[in-house]
């Protein structure tokens, strides 16, 4: 089933995120990811300039989720920095998790971005839900970071990159 037809069956649309979204998405986050504090560091990455990219998924009750990507590099050995989009955060509301929301949201952030370019993604996150959409945990002999061998560290690319990933410090600090 393709992308338009799935969010079609569920009558979910999807935008771009704008100022006036600000309030309705750290309300978003927040009910997701309670206790943790994942609205103050969507603030965080907003404040930092680090977000290349935001959108929401609607349905006829109005806003039930959001993905956010930022800027982050893959340094190579030869000291080329590639460009890399970080996902985090991907939220949905509670009573709208495990009903696909999230998956197509991602699907359609993800069409958008390699629309513009993007061809490495990273993310951390569950191990079982991020690789339905071609992420894979990073191998030791991959990428260097602070999150290498943790499964929850996952890239999502059709090339085999090596090197050392450096991430937002807004990022970095947080996890």
């Amino acid at each position: 089933m393709s992308l338009s037809d799935y969010a079609a069956r569920m009558a979910l649309h999807f935008r771009p995120v704008e100022p006036r979204d600000h309030a309705v998405t750290r309300e978003i986050v927040d009910a997701a990811f309670t206790p943790e504090d994942v609205a103050g560091f969507l603030d965080a990455l907003r404040a930092a300039g680090c977000l290349i990219g935001e959108w929401l998924a609607e349905d006829e009750s109005g806003v039930v989720g959001h993905i956010g990507f930022s800027r982050a590099h893959l340094e190579r050995s030869d000291g080329e920095r590639l460009p890399a989009a970080f996902l985090t955060p991907l939220g949905v509301r509670p009573e709208r998790q495990r009903q696909g929301v999230g998956l197509a949201l991602m699907r359609h952030a993800l069409d958008r971005l390699e629309q513009g370019g993007e061809n490495l993604y990273f993310v951390i996150g569950h191990a079982t839900y991020y690789p339905k959409v071609g992420f894979r945990t990073v191998a030791f002999d991959e990428v260097a970071s602070p999150w290498t061998g943790s499964p929850a560290f996952m890239m999502r690319c059709a090339f085999a990159p090596r090197g050392r990933l450096l991430a937002p410090p807004v990022i970095r600090d947080a996890h």
